[in-house]
């Protein structure tokens, strides 16, 4: 006898870096290599300050100039690393010869916004990477709406990018987006307000159509559009219409220092556990489980053990693509194992393989 739509098992679909990547987003070890080789071929009359600045702190941090020579032979450092020792010394309150804190220098704060320009050249390389794509996360999201799956199945991400929001509001508008937290836009009526019916997605770290009003408090959508790079470059055009302040991004950089500490933020990580904790599958596609996202791994280690039998939730991982080494393979199941249970089913499966046929691991 047929399941019927209440009988299905729910499911969670979490989308990293690797399901981004599969559409042609920049990898986080290209990341630098790609946005330096990017505004080279920019023709302008001037050279905007936040990409001086981020020339200088390479300049003077890692011995990089990325004006001149063969950027792909540049040792750049890991995204983690760049913005993990301006995180340090923010958190320290302490300097760098040439990067201060703030003091009564009147240079001071450069740490600061450098930290700022990092999340902006990020903003920047994704936005022009994903102008065209494979409509991967599209084909997902009509799989699974055509096998009777889509109502049953909440998407957390890590991502910034605004792929599956897209895929979800171009092909079933009427059904809405739920992100978990309240916009300013539902008062506007500008975005609608979610209901019982609604889609889940909840972005774990942020998003790049995502605007936080320091001052009123509020957050804003951008739907369809990447608000954050707005915000780059033209912040005087990406202001709160309440109190005229200058919108800020509420983007959680992937380091071990996050902060989390925003309201919105926090809102979302609780209603992904409420949510997960009722899974029953558990899909990891393009996530590699690493280090740097403990906040990640308790997040998943409360909702396995808190529940009544945690043997119970099926975890699944779908993370391979060609040419992956056999041995980057072994020491990622390890890690999910090891973490998890050896009850993790880690396939050969890639993400678009999965879009493709959902049903391979449903």
């Amino acid at each position: 006898m047929a399941k019927s739509k209440k009988d299905k098992l729910k499911t969670a679909i979490f989308l990293g870096a690797g399901a981004s990547a599969a559409e042609g987003a920049p990898i986080q070890t290209n990341l630098f290599k790609d946005y330096f080789n990017l505004i080279r071929t920019r023709s302008r009359y001037a050279t905007p300050e936040h990409e001086r600045e981020l020339a200088t702190f390479f300049a003077l941090m890692f011995d990089i100039n990325v004006d001149n020579g063969n950027l792909d032979n540049a040792l750049f450092p890991t995204f983690e690393e760049a913005l993990g020792v301006l995180d340090l010394a923010d958190l320290k309150n302490e300097s760098f010869k040439d990067f201060t804190n703030i003091n009564f220098e009147s240079n001071s704060g450069r740490i600061k916004f450098l930290r700022l320009y990092l999340v902006y050249l990020m903003a920047d390389i994704i936005d022009n990477s994903l102008r065209t794509s494979k409509n991967i996360h599209r084909k997902l999201i009509r799989k699974l709406k055509s096998n009777g799956d889509l109502a049953n199945t909440i998407f957390l991400t890590t991502n910034y990018d605004i792929l599956c929001d897209n895929a979800i509001l171009d092909l079933y508008p009427n059904d809405k987006v739920d992100y978990g937290v309240d916009f300013v836009n539902f008062r506007e009526g500008t975005f609608e307000r979610p209901d019982l019916g609604s889609i889940k997605l909840l972005k774990l770290h942020g998003s790049l159509n995502w605007l936080y009003c320091p001052t009123c408090n509020n957050l804003r959508i951008t739907p369809y559009e990447k608000g954050v790079y707005t915000l780059m470059v033209n912040p005087s055009s990406s202001y709160c219409q309440k109190c005229q302040t200058v919108y800020s991004p509420i983007i959680v950089p992937p380091t071990f220092y996050k902060d989390l500490s925003k309201v919105f933020l926090s809102q979302v990580w609780n209603r992904a556990e409420n949510e997960l904790s009722e899974v029953d599958h558990l899909i990891f596609c393009g996530y590699s489980f690493p280090d740097a996202d403990i906040h990640i791994k308790y997040l998943i280690k409360r909702i396995q053990k808190n529940r009544r039998n945690p043997q119970s939730l099926k975890i699944t991982v779908i993370n391979n693509h060609k040419g992956k080494k056999t041995e980057i393979k072994n020491e990622e199941k390890l890690r999910f194992q090891r973490f998890l249970g050896h009850n993790v089913n880690y396939t050969d499966f890639g993400f678009e393989e999965f879009a493709s046929d959902p049903k391979i691991v449903m």
